[in-house]
This record gives C-alpha cells, structure tokens and sequence, in this order.
C-alpha cells in the first residue's frame, strides 16, 4: 500500500512542473523578448531572450532545474544581462507556456532543438556559452556531448550537477523517513539512460566546468567530484557555497562565475 503511493512521486521525481508564469524579466527590469519553438510533432516550446544592457561579452544557453518553470528559474541567470550577457532560457514540453508532456527522451531531443535555433542567432565567428542548473546541468552534459553543434559551443558550465539519476533519486528518497527504506528499489524505477557519468568525457575539446557548493542539502558533493574525475581536459572543479536553489543570491558565486566567463 505504501509502495502504491510512493511508485506515482518516484515517477514524476525527475520532472516537476507548473504552468503558471509568476513574473516577467521587465518585472525587474531585465528587456527581453518571446521566443516559440516547434518541435517535429509540432508541439510548441517558450523561452525568453533576456537581452544584455552593457557591451556585448557574449551569448548563454542555459538550462533551469526540474521544478516551476522559467518565471522562477531566471533568476539565477538575469543578472548576467548587466556584465553584456543575452541569455536564452526555454521551458522544456510541460513546463509554463509549452505544449506536451514532460519526458526524459523527449526533453532530450528539444535541448538539441534549443541548441540549434541559439547558436543559429549567432554570427558565424561567435560561439554558444552552455549553462544549466541541477536537472538542466546534468541533461545538458549528455546534451552537450552528443550535440551536432559541439564545433559552435565554447563551453559548459553546470551548477548542481548530479553525476547518476539512480544515486541522486537515492540522495533524495534518503532525506524522508517515508521513504528512506525504500531509496534503493524505488531508485531503479527512473531512468538511467542519459546517465551523466557515460557522456561526461565525450565533452572535450569543449572546456567545462562544474560548480557544486558543499552545503547543497539536495546534491551532495560527491557527484561533482564523480563528474569532474570522469571528464577529460579541459575541465574545472569550482567549489562555490550556499544552498541548492540560492548558489546566485551570493555575490561571491556570481563573481567566481564572471571571472570564468571573463577569461574564455
């Protein structure tokens, strides 16, 4: 009976979304504009251009976590408009104002759509900056590696990244007395195709960089060090502080984020 009520959650565990848009960039002052996607089932995918109002450093991708949508999500990358950063956000299928439904191999596919229609906006001689934050960090490394536009990326950056779909379904399940016996069983019950730690070393000549905080109460640790010892030069371990949805309130991490995008 209990497995019966847990089975549902553990299944909707990786993709968590909401369709109500909370706020807007122009909200906080941040000029952007709407951008529709259509995938070849014809299912229609949102996101923003959040556009830079300072010199021009520079174009970023970047992938939000599993819950909400980009409403709640573009706050850890709307600031970087300010440094001379245009910044695409998209809602994967399901999530605010995109059509369909939330699957892993679909989701899959639409980050290579977004990849090609951002990198399509860029002249030929710039290249694409790719960032995401927790279930977008961890779906972009496989994104990334696998991607058909790897000449045209200049780098990843992941925040929060977890290294296995099993382990970290584990990390989470163990954090409830609910369903803490039941971590291990129900793990197998997501997939582990897109496992990180398998494409994670396909990524170079791409640099990456992985930023994980060692108070992430959702991520421990250990799965950016998984990562990082599995992937291939060029490649960095940032050490950043802070919990798992508030890395960016630091001015601290924001810095240490510039100072590698400054150097690139």
């Amino acid at each position: 009976m209990m497995l019966s009520g847990i089975l549902p959650a553990c299944t909707h565990l990786l993709f968590q979304p909401h369709r109500i848009q909370y706020i807007t960039p122009d909200n906080l002052g941040v000029m952007y504009e709407d951008v529709m996607l259509e995938t070849d089932e014809q299912i229609r995918l949102h996101g923003w251009k959040l556009l830079a109002s300072a010199e021009s450093r520079g174009t970023i991708l970047f992938f939000h976590g599993n819950a909400e949508n980009i409403s709640t999500h573009f706050a850890n990358v709307h600031w970087l408009t300010g440094h001379g950063y245009d910044v695409y956000l998209f809602d994967y299928r399901g999530y605010g104002q995109s059509g369909g439904e939330a699957k892993l191999d679909a989701v899959i596919d639409d980050m290579e759509l977004m990849i090609g229609y951002s990198v399509g906006q860029l002249p030929e001689a710039k290249k694409l900056i790719i960032m995401g934050h927790s279930l977008g960090g961890s779906l972009a490394i496989h994104a990334v590696a696998h991607s058909g536009f790897k000449h045209r990326i200049e780098t990843l950056i992941t925040v929060e990244a977890f290294s296995d779909y099993h382990e970290v379904t584990q990390d989470v399940l163990s954090t409830s007395w609910l369903t803490w016996l039941f971590q291990w069983p129900l793990s197998f019950t997501v997939d582990n195709s897109y496992r990180p730690l398998d494409s994670v070393a396909q990524i170079a000549p791409i640099p990456l960089m992985l930023m994980h905080s060692r108070q992430d109460e959702i991520i421990p640790f250990e799965h950016a060090e998984a990562l990082y010892e599995a992937a291939i030069e060029p490649k960095k371990l940032q050490v950043i502080t802070g919990r798992h949805n508030m890395i960016f309130s630091s001015q601290k991490n924001r810095e240490l984020l510039l100072n590698y995008l400054f150097l690139l």
